[in-house]
């Protein structure tokens, strides 16, 4: 995507004017009638809003600490004393109200508000399929940066049987700088997802292409079946995964190992661009490279990596074990760049066919016991050789889950997971941050989040209150 600097006030030098358009304002003050008038104006504030999703003034996009952010409360990952101790307090499990860690408050609001300005100025040009489109896209910005907030500092409706009466986010469906909002419910919240979605599976066009970085039918579809899986509406899990997978295949084995270098986008639904003019490196978080090899801010512990077996394809394409300092460790290299160009950019693949296979699966099996044949649509393209174990009852949910875990590893599940399932975060108490299982153990009050804690819910940025006396805080911080 190339980078976007979203300034209303260029848009009034690109459009002809004579002395009786030239009007005063405020200074700080530029109205959507003056910067959208055109049917070019709202494709260039769309394409604005997709790049505030990737990093917005700093603050954490998709492009930096959010593809990590929820990976290091988990036990996924581990923090590498050989590393700069980024994001430490949040391995730690010590985010306060002014921490940096998950810092996505401002870069989701941002995107919403761009796709709000969108929305709701599109009556000044004519209604027709282009104008659909574009209307498609900004809600379907507006609802995944709004279902990403309230999944962060909100319950998850199946998380807990109170959870749909707790404080859910305010939705940005209206623009006002001036406005002090509270918060509504999770169910208030998740409704007016819901509803954007749902118009936005209509309008948006058949023509958009995931190389250009900008949603398609499909995308709404599958990000439809994640939003009823996190709902517990399993029949509609069932119905738009079956539309988000029509047409569409698993990323075949032998593509797995590519897919993260950028050389072929098999199975992903929706990506957001990362070029190099955009200065963004979303494998920094990661690791970074160099003269004495891969330097990782947080490694996989031993006790995660013996779950990819020797015959899945997932080992090779989501890690590498290699030396540090003389000290070997399990590396993410998801995120370490293309084949060319600079080391720790590429595409971040936001939405992948897998994972709509796997909330299938889920959901069929809570329906009816099922969801085997949608499970082994994932692992037969994974294990060489494959067999299906056959699973039932029990043992298939295991597989389900477990499937789910190795498939979108490092890909900003595994904590929404245990928090919609209601589970406790539980860390291995004796293993180390070596490739071996020896090396820094996890420090004792950095080992779980029960379930049910207040942790699960992120802070409220002491910052964002400053600003909106009516924003409620969340319980126990």
């Amino acid at each position: 995507m190339k980078k976007i600097i979203y300034l209303f006030a260029l848009s009034i030098a690109l459009n002809s004017c004579d002395d009786k358009d030239i009007t005063f304002a405020p200074y700080n003050a530029v109205s959507e009638s003056i910067v959208l008038r055109n049917i070019g104006d709202f494709e260039n504030a769309v394409t604005g809003a997709y790049a505030y999703m990737i990093k917005a003034g700093g603050a954490g996009g998709y492009g930096s600490e959010f593809v990590i952010d929820s990976e290091i409360m988990t036990d996924n990952l581990i923090l590498n004393q050989e590393g700069r101790q980024s994001n430490a307090n949040g391995f730690r499990l010590l985010s306060v109200p002014n921490s940096t860690h998950f810092d996505y408050f401002n870069s989701a609001n941002r995107a919403a508000v761009a796709a709000s300005r969108v929305i709701n100025n599109l009556d000044v040009v004519p209604q027709d399929a282009v104008r659909d489109n574009i209307e498609g896209q900004a809600r379907f910005i507006r609802a995944l940066n709004m279902f990403d907030l309230v999944r962060i500092y909100s319950k998850i409706p199946t998380q807990s049987a109170d959870a749909n009466a707790s404080l859910g986010m305010y939705y940005l469906d209206t623009v006002d700088p001036f406005a002090k909002n509270s918060r509504p419910t999770v169910a208030d919240t998740y409704g007016k997802i819901l509803a954007d979605l749902l118009i936005a599976k209509d309008k948006i066009g058949a023509t958009n292409t995931l190389a250009q970085g900008k949603a398609t039918k499909a995308s709404v579809y599958a990000l439809l079946s994640r939003v009823y899986l996190y709902l517990g509406d399993y029949p509609n899990v069932i119905t738009y995964g079956n539309l988000a997978i029509a047409g569409n295949t698993v990323c075949p084995r032998a593509n797995m190992v590519g897919l993260w270098d950028d050389a072929n986008s098999s199975g992903v639904l929706f990506k957001l661009r990362i070029d190099q003019v955009d200065g963004v490196t979303p494998g920094v978080v990661f690791s970074q490279t160099v003269t004495g090899g891969i330097r990782s801010e947080y490694v996989v512990p031993k006790s995660f990596a013996d779950l990819f077996s020797t015959t899945d394809i997932r080992k090779a394409a989501y890690m590498k074990t290699s030396a540090y300092n003389g000290k070997m460790q399990n590396h993410v290299i998801k995120y370490d760049g293309r084949l060319t160009g600079n080391p720790a950019i590429v595409d971040i693949k936001v939405i992948r066919l897998e994972e709509v296979y796997l909330n299938m699966a889920e959901a069929q099996y809570r329906i009816n016991g099922g969801g085997l044949a949608f499970l082994n649509a994932v692992r037969s393209q994974r294990y060489l050789p494959f067999v299906s174990g056959g699973e039932t009852g029990v043992a298939l949910l295991n597989a389900i889950l477990l499937e789910r875990r190795l498939e979108l590893a490092f890909e900003m599940d595994r904590f929404f997971t245990l928090k919609r399932l209601g589970l406790s975060m539980v860390r291995n108490a004796v293993e180390g941050d070596l490739a071996d299982g020896t090396g820094q153990k996890v420090e004792t009050n950095a080992l779980t989040i029960p379930a049910g804690n207040f942790l699960w819910q992120l802070p409220i940025p002491q910052s964002e209150r400053d600003l909106n006396s009516n924003l409620q805080q969340n319980p126990g911080y």
